[in-house]
């Protein structure tokens, strides 16, 4: 998209929306051509979770305009905490948050046992909640992405700590879907209990998990 000023006029910035469909088609072209022959524009390796797969597939400007839906998802109302609960208990919560909620792939998670404030981290960029909520639940089709708990959930009075298996789907045409696997830290604050930290670990490059959507097992014919 180019933005023309008459000269001597202050420029213009192109609209966020817009900058996001620009690097979607640079990024994801080969996923919805399948044409892997042609080099997309490389991300750096250093690139996140969310950062990646948004640049990737949040062109569709109305997906990117959704509100956050901050009050109505995972727990309800905001000001309800579930202050220094016991480790057992915690890691009871996060892994059915993970294993029937799928909060990965849906943001559908139990907000009570965050702090309003918590930051979500993934490689190098960080979130606050409601734009955790905003951009993963924008970006995947819930009934197509599937998270797996690899292993338990594992909790003290520091930190949550799981290891994860994910196949997600894009909400974009085509709905391509890669394969992300990886470990997440949640950070624990000391006076409350609550979780005030999420980071997220990739086991793959950014550039390694776009391969895997065309790498995907074919169904066999019936």
């Amino acid at each position: 998209f180019f933005f023309h000023e008459p000269r001597g006029a202050t420029p213009i910035a192109a609209p966020t929306h817009l900058v996001h469909v620009h690097s979607m088609w640079h990024i994801l072209l080969p996923v919805l051509a399948y044409a892997p022959r042609v080099a997309p524009q490389q991300p750096s390796s250093h690139h996140g979770r969310r950062q990646f797969l948004l640049s990737a597939g949040a062109g569709v400007a109305s997906l990117l305009q959704r509100p956050a839906w901050a009050s109505s998802v995972g727990g309800g109302n905001a000001g309800d905490k579930l202050l220094n609960l016991p480790a057992d208990r915690l890691a009871d919560i996060v892994r059915a948050d993970l294993v029937e909620r799928q909060f990965l792939a849906t943001a559908d998670f139990t907000r009570a046992v965050y702090d309003e404030g918590a930051l979500f981290t993934d490689e190098i960029d960080t979130y606050t909640l409601p734009k955790f909520i905003k951009g993963t639940s924008a970006l995947f089709v819930k009934d197509k992405s599937e998270v797996r708990l690899v292993g338990e959930v594992k909790a003290d009075d520091r930190e949550v700590v799981f290891y994860f298996d994910e196949d997600l789907c894009f909400n974009i045409p085509l709905q391509p879907v890669v394969t992300v696997t990886g470990r997440c830290v949640l950070s624990r604050d000391p006076s409350s209990g609550l979780i005030v930290k999420y980071r997220e670990y990739w086991d793959k490059s950014p550039t390694e998990v776009l391969k895997t959507a065309f790498n995907r097992p074919r169904k066999a014919a019936a």
